[in-house]
């Protein structure tokens, strides 16, 4: 069997079991060893192992992540009032390690004594490697341990830094299971693949630094993800180990939280690492990459990240990332990000990643098993049978590996583990399987003759558990029971015993494990789930709502306020996706708009752009926004699809934000009201601009303008200047954008003339076109009334825009005869502010004009390595999000920070200037400055003392073509710098 490696070989073990103080409560209970192991569970033979001190490896002391671990300690704790820090200690807590105590093997298995895991697990078997997995749960040894209690705490939940980093050594990280992983009841295999992420996990730098495990369900990828970590270990580690289940919570908001707190804990009192407080949605991502960015080997293990990918359609690529802060963090991590790495688990392949698939991502795809390997697992299940017969099991599960393990556990459970006694007849239904989705229709087939063999109350209580994908505890099951009916099933009259004895028999046939930290919950695999909860015969939103405690949901019990605390706006969602579920969209649809306060108040008010989106993906029941249901008014329908656009936009998923904003106007055409459709096509021709899609944003904005007129004269509406004022301010930046200045100022007056006193974005764009043009003061002037207004209003992100504008026309020479060093202090200040609102939301625009400001800030304070760095920064965001003209622009101001750290850095900025050159796109303000850099790096002479060679020939020339170019552009457009262009010209003659 291939050996998995484990971090910390040969260090002192960081946490024993205190087994010295179990004999010691034992004995002044006056209980002897068979009373306490009855008490809690087990046979006598385990209690001995703990009480002896067999558990404590000699080199790798006590783990606790088996989750039959977790439970001992509680019922431990709960018979002999035992706290589990006591009984968790480390070496400085005094107790020894037992002599001559027995190896723990690699992890928590006890050599042939009667200690058994009951997790079930995602099978997994090895291929080529002489290994199997399998299945569902993990059995050592014995069954006594299966029945014991709730689970306790992980030790891995102690605060992450040791101590001893205050005192000027390496940090030392315990990892963090958020989650438990399903552990394979039989792992014999993937010795391969182990070995390769054992040595990836201790390569410095990681190479490459993303690894996905890529298959079907059931091929065995969370339980290589599981042994894998087994195999590092829990002891303290140079770097942090984040373990996170999307099956068990896919709120990628949640997971990002989680990760800012662990990864950049807060400082303690004593110098230690202490929690922060739950971060902004705005600073989440970016706390977390600046302490990934930090250099230790942090490591991130991703379960199920199909549950927040794309299955493909119109909305979305297929393997696309719902969420786009989690898809800029992989790609961040991709891209490197100090010495973090990423193991991530998904059936899709990472799309979002394909850009880095020569390099910072590689795939890794488990093979079915072999015969033999599989023939070994079922023998491990207790099969016994020929090599004939063994053969034919192999070949009616076509080598998937969770097949062969329910095939095995379920020949060994109900055949008397004899092979021959499989049915001709099922093994006939097997084979026919083979005419559609083969691995999927196999897999059903042994399911269902597993349901078929169940006593009737094991069947539903599976059915049951299947409702909840994140798990369930022994109370919500009991609460369904108690409902009695159809929604207890075969389970009425159940008591806390009979569910105690299903369960655990539920766990030792592996199809379903316990899960989680703390409290004691039940899962199953996502395949399990699926074929059990079709047994159920009544609608899973029943089950859901008795087992969750929640009250039926009623719409004159939604807040007469939106809620603004975490904890009532998840109930608030819990009880929408129980409305959808149950088809009630109309009043799902009225808790969103008018309970949640819809994305006025979830999106501008508390920032939860994430929630937002997947709520809205909630209603479409999928990624596609015209899936919004068909039993609402067209109006509403069209009013969901927008918001869901809106969210997508915050959060910089701009190619999505444009699907919802098409679908909006599919929907919005067939109204008779023409304003929604116009609102529609300037809100998408406002998106289109961001992306640097110039001429579509015109051509909508036309079509916008087009629509209003035909409303406002039809006598369908009123006439209302507001929409015109609005397309035409709009038209009036894109044309700016395209370099039609003159063009531009006309529309800018014509805002005027329709008695608009220009405001919040109106305002903030004829600002950015006085700017351009050299007219500061102006500017600054029109933006500080306009702030005014804003903030009175409660529009904070105009007022965050206006502070990235107020701070650029401070670098650019505006504020009258204030010396350098005021203007820059007061630009300064201008940035604070602006963070406010995108550390509180996260919105992306906002976010890339403050690092476009902190770039040129530091730049003028003369720090180019810090602007670099915010230029660069910002650049990730902007390429992974599709903001075409904020790429070019913050590539020219990385180009230039590279310039001013000394003409040995020409090639670098040269380069990235060349990038801005191609990127600027339709932009001609963008292009313009890009050609002008881009000649100037080519041409940039060595300084006094630096030995960098002069420009080659070809350099000069083609610098010059360069900034001949950029002249004449900057003349045409009359931009202020023309005469930089025309003088770097001159000098290179």
């Amino acid at each position: 069997m291939a050996q998995v490696p484990r971090a910390g070989r040969g260090a002192e073990p960081a946490v024993h079991f205190n087994h010295a103080l179990l004999l010691r409560a034992r004995l002044e209970l006056d209980l002897t060893q068979e009373q306490v192991a009855a008490s809690i569970g087990v046979d006598v033979r385990t209690y001995r192992r703990y009480e002896s001190g067999a558990v404590n490896d000699p080199r790798l002391g006590f783990s606790v992540r088996s989750p039959s671990r977790r439970r001992i300690l509680e019922r431990l704790g709960a018979e002999l009032g035992l706290a589990e820090a006591d009984l968790l200690v480390g070496e400085a807590g005094g107790a020894p390690a037992a002599e001559g105590a027995a190896a723990a093997g690699v992890g928590e298995a006890a050599d042939g004594a009667g200690e058994a895991a009951a997790g079930a697990g995602e099978a997994t078997a090895g291929a080529g490697g002489g290994e199997a997995t399998a299945g569902a749960g993990e059995a050592v040894a014995g069954a006594g341990e299966a029945a014991a209690g709730a689970a306790a705490a992980a030790a891995a939940q102690a605060p992450p830094i040791a101590p001893a980093a205050a005192q000027g050594a390496a940090p030392a990280w315990r990892p963090l299971h958020a989650h438990t992983l399903q552990r394979a009841r039989h792992f014999v295999g993937r010795g391969d693949i182990l070995d390769r992420l054992a040595a990836w996990a201790a390569a410095s730098p990681p190479s490459p630094p993303v690894i996905a495990l890529i298959g079907v369900g059931g091929a065995g990828k969370t339980s290589i993800a599981e042994r894998f970590l087994q195999g590092l270990g829990d002891a303290p580690r140079p770097g942090g180990v984040l373990v996170w289940s999307f099956y068990d919570d896919p709120r990628t908001e949640a997971f990002l939280d989680q990760a800012a707190a662990y990864f950049a804990p807060g400082p303690g009192a004593s110098g230690a690492a202490a929690p922060r407080a739950p971060a902004a949605p705005g600073e989440q991502l970016a706390r977390l990459r600046a302490a990934l960015g930090q250099g230790p080997p942090h490591l991130l293990v991703l379960d199920g990240l199909e549950t927040v990918q794309a299955e493909g359609g119109a909305g979305r690529a297929h393997g696309e990332l719902h969420d786009a802060l989690l898809r800029r963090l992989l790609c961040a991590i991709a891209a490197g990000l100090g010495g973090a790495r990423a193991l991530v688990t998904s059936r899709f392949e990472l799309a979002d990643l394909a850009a880095w698939a020569d390099g910072g991502l590689a795939t890794i795809r488990p093979e079915p098993l072999g015969e033999g390997d599989a023939a070994s697992l079922l023998r491990r299940w207790g099969i016994r049978g020929d090599g004939d017969a063994l053969r034919a099991l192999f070949e009616q599960t076509g080598g998937h590996a969770l097949s062969v393990a329910v095939v095995g556990s379920y020949v060994g459970a109900f055949l008397g583990g004899d092979a021959a006694r499989l049915s001709a007849a099922g093994a006939a239904h097997l084979a026919e399987a083979e005419r559609d989705d083969v691995l999927a229709r196999r897999l059903s087939s042994v399911l269902s003759a597993y349901a078929r063999a169940l006593p009737p109350g094991e069947r539903d209580l599976l059915a049951r558990l299947s409702v909840f994908p994140g798990g369930a505890g022994e109370a919500a099951l009991l609460q369904l029971i108690r409902a009695g009916g159809e929604i207890a099933g075969a389970t009425a009259g159940w008591g806390a015993a009979e569910l105690a004895r299903g369960l655990a028999r539920l766990e030792r046939l592996g199809l379903v494990f316990a899960a989680r930290q703390g409290e004691l919950c039940y899962s199953t695999h996502p395949f399990v789930r699926q074929h059990f909860k079709s047994l159920l015969g009544v609608p899973p939103d029943r089950i859901h709502a008795a087992g969750s405690a929640a009250p039926p949901p009623r719409l004159d019990e939604a807040p007469r306020r939106a809620p603004r605390e975490r904890r009532a706006v998840d109930a608030y969602e819990a009880i929408l996706a129980e409305l959808l579920g149950a088809g009630r969209a109309s009043e799902a649809y009225e808790i969103y708009a008018f309970g949640l306060g819809g994305f006025a108040h979830l999106g501008l008010k508390l920032g939860d752009m994430a929630r937002g989106a997947r709520i809205l993906r909630a209603f479409a029941g999928g990624d596609d926004p015209r899936g919004m249901p068909a039993s609402l008014p067209a109006r509403v329908r069209a009013s969901l699809a927008y918001d869901a656009g809106l969210y997508a936009g915050a959060l910089g998923d701009l190619a999505f934000a444009c699907a919802c904003y098409a679908a909006h106007n599919e929907i919005a055409g067939a109204l008779a009201d023409p304003a929604p459709l116009s609102t529609g096509l300037r809100t998408l021709a406002y998106t289109e601009r961001l992306r640097g899609h110039l001429t579509e944003a015109r051509r909508l904005l036309e079509r916008a303008s087009e629509v209003d007129r035909r409303g406002a004269t039809s006598g369908v509406r009123a006439s209302d200047s507001g929409q015109a004022v609005r397309i035409a301010a709009l038209l009036a930046a894109v044309l700016h954008d395209l370099g039609e200045v003159d063009a531009a100022g006309e529309h800018f007056a014509r805002v005027r003339e329709l008695g608009d006193a220009p405001v919040a974005r109106r305002a903030l764009w004829e600002a950015e076109h006085d700017l351009a043009l050299g007219r500061r003061d102006r500017a600054r002037e029109a933006t500080e009334r306009n702030i005014a207004e804003c903030r009175r209003r409660g529009w904070e992100g105009h007022v965050a825009h206006g502070h990235t504008l107020l701070g650029l026309a401070l670098l650019d020479g505006g504020g009258g005869d204030e010396g350098g060093d005021g203007r820059v202090a007061r630009a300064e200040a201008h940035l604070v502010e602006a963070r406010c609102w995108a550390s509180a939301t996260g919105e992306v625009e906002v976010a890339l004009r403050c690092h476009e400001l902190a770039a040129r800030l530091a730049l003028a304070a003369g720090r180019p390595d810090e602007g670099a760095g915010q230029a660069l920064e910002g650049l990730h965001v902007a390429e992974t999000c599709g903001f075409g003209p904020f790429r070019a622009r913050l590539a020219v101001v990385a180009a230039r920070c590279a310039l001013a750290r000394g003409a040995g850095e020409a090639a670098s900025a040269a380069a990235l200037a060349d990038a801005a050159v191609a990127w600027a796109g339709e932009d001609a303000w963008a292009r313009a400055d890009a050609l002008h850099w881009a000649g100037v790096a080519r041409a940039s002479p060595p300084r006094g003392g630096e030995r960098a060679s002069p420009p080659r020939g070809d350099e000069l020339a083609r610098g010059r073509e360069l900034l001949a170019e950029a002249a004449a552009l900057r003349e045409r457009l009359r931009h202020p710098d023309a005469g930089a262009s025309r003088a770097a010209l001159a000098e290179l003659g």
